[in-house]
């Protein structure tokens, strides 16, 4: 961002003060503002410290209690989280806190390590939770909650083709048929953009704003949506293997129900609908 944009900015002031408590000091014309997720941007100061800003005061709301997250993961684990290394604070009704910058970046849609993926699984499913449930996430809150069934046959469902709407049925039909499994710490959100890598080493897991205690299948079916499914085949018995793809065929629902619940206006929503609309009719047979 240039700097004169950045100087009227209404999140510097926010920036500033997390950047002194830090003990840093990096002229804006440095920054290096990354606005890729829907709740946060981040802006990285040099490899030195990674300042993360909620985009809603309804996302601020929720930093210090997420910040926690980070605070209680365990050390010793394969790979980095961010760390954070000063308090949540607010300037100007932005929030943001300072954390961690793990350097490291994320892989493109496509096969990728199974040793490197199997590994990380390995440790982020053995994550000892015990104190950390009050800071984490509901399964399923940011797009339907308790009730996702009902947010899905009754808010999606009906949003899509209508030659569609059976095989979203039976998708949903599907997972709802499945056994239940032991529930394990998740970091709900496994999309490649927040896994990072440094060739094939798997050197960080960012943004574990939606983890959660829930069933693992879940991560699983976020990774073989992301790297394909024989990305997995060190990671999962035939088994799992299928239950994570039975999960990962509605992730195009959730996608839709997650841009109706979070204020992300028409325009977003239709094409969160459309997507959701050719991946049915490229994977029917499969349903």
């Amino acid at each position: 961002m240039h700097r004169a944009h950045l100087d009227q900015a209404n999140f510097a002031p926010v920036v500033d003060a997390v950047m002194r408590q830090a003990g840093l000091n990096v002229a804006r014309d440095r920054w290096d503002v990354r606005r890729g997720g829907s709740a946060h941007f981040v802006i990285n100061m040099e490899g030195r410290l990674s300042v993360r800003v909620a985009k809603t005061p309804d996302s601020g709301a929720k930093v210090a209690r997420r910040t926690e997250t980070l605070r209680r993961l365990p050390t010793g684990l394969s790979f980095a989280v961010p760390r954070p290394i000063t308090r949540t604070i607010t300037r100007n009704g932005m929030t943001a806190v300072g954390l961690h910058w793990i350097k490291g970046e994320p892989k493109n849609p496509g096969p990728a390590s199974p040793k490197a993926l199997s590994h990380m699984l390995r440790d982020l499913h053995s994550i000892d939770y015990t104190g950390m449930e009050p800071y984490l996430d509901q399964p399923h809150c940011h797009w339907g909650g308790q009730d996702w069934v009902g947010t899905l046959q009754d808010e999606v469902v009906p949003q899509l083709l209508r030659s569609n709407r059976p095989y979203a049925h039976k998708i949903i039909e599907n997972v709802l048929e499945l056994e239940p499994m032991k529930p394990r710490l998740i970091h709900n959100d496994l999309a490649g953009h927040n896994i990072l890598w440094n060739g094939d080493r798997l050197v960080g897991l960012i943004d574990w704003d939606h983890a959660c205690i829930a069933d693992p299948a879940y991560d699983w079916a976020s990774l073989g949506n992301w790297y394909g499914w024989d990305s997995l085949k060190k990671s999962l018995s035939s088994v799992e293997l299928e239950r994570a793809k039975t999960i990962s065929r509605k992730l195009a629902l959730e996608a839709v129900a997650y841009s109706m619940h979070n204020g992300m206006g028409g325009a977003i929503v239709r094409l969160a609908v459309e997507r959701a609309d050719n991946w049915l009719m490229d994977h029917r047979e499969e349903i």
